[in-house]
């Protein structure tokens, strides 16, 4: 890969921006998912173009990440690039471990400090972000995101679109359904359900996540 497209030029997008140099990528590109609102300031890093109108900046370019925080636009953002042709980039800091048997599907971003245990598994656009650790045999579905510093015992499942605030941590074999938030600082002893929130010790229903 010597050429990538970042979808998202905020915090995120930075730090997959520093991932990639640290993998030797040699062309850097940010894009918006869609157009700027009319007078928005394009500040450092500069952006050249969106989604919505991809024949200034798609020639070229070998592969794409999306560097947006929010799991529903992160996945809406993976599907344009995908019919755009590109490829998605699989992105892991050097500091991150993985264990023996640890899977990293295309397109899975590992940030820095993170641990992926013994046959634990990462979907495409799912997110370890820094200092997470993931036990043996977890596995986190696609578009999900794993908070700073979070902790997730062995055989945990993250369902598509989940995420787990900064600090969270889940006790073995819990389900985390698809799209369900997690608070931050929150520890999971049982499932939670699809589409659900929760927060506090131990964690306890707050409704139902927004979106």
């Amino acid at each position: 890969m010597r050429r990538l497209v970042i979808v998202g030029a905020g915090d995120h997008g930075r730090v997959l921006a520093d991932i990639a140099r640290s993998a030797g990528v040699e062309w850097i590109s940010f894009v918006e998912p869609g157009p700027m609102p009319a007078g928005s300031v394009r500040a450092a890093p500069p952006i050249e173009g969106d989604l919505d109108h991809p024949d200034a900046w798609l020639p070229g370019m070998d592969a794409f990440a999306v560097g947006l925080g929010d799991n529903r636009r992160r996945a809406a953002a993976w599907a344009r690039c995908l019919e755009l042709g590109l490829r998605p980039a699989t992105l892991v800091h050097p500091s991150a471990i993985l264990l023996g048997g640890a899977e990293l599907q295309e397109g899975a971003q590992v940030c820095a400090a993170a641990v992926i245990g013994v046959d634990a598994v990462v979907a495409g656009n799912a997110i370890i972000n820094t200092a997470a650790s993931i036990d043996h045999d977890v596995r986190v579905e696609l578009h999900a995101q794993v908070g700073p510093g979070c902790h997730l015992a062995g055989r945990v499942v993250v369902g598509e679109g989940a995420f787990l605030g900064t600090g969270a941590a889940v006790t073995p074999g819990r389900q985390i359904g698809a799209w369900a938030t997690v608070g931050a600082g929150a520890v999971v002893i049982d499932d939670i359900a699809e589409g659900s929130k929760v927060g506090g010790v131990p964690a306890r229903s707050l409704g139902q996540a927004s979106g």
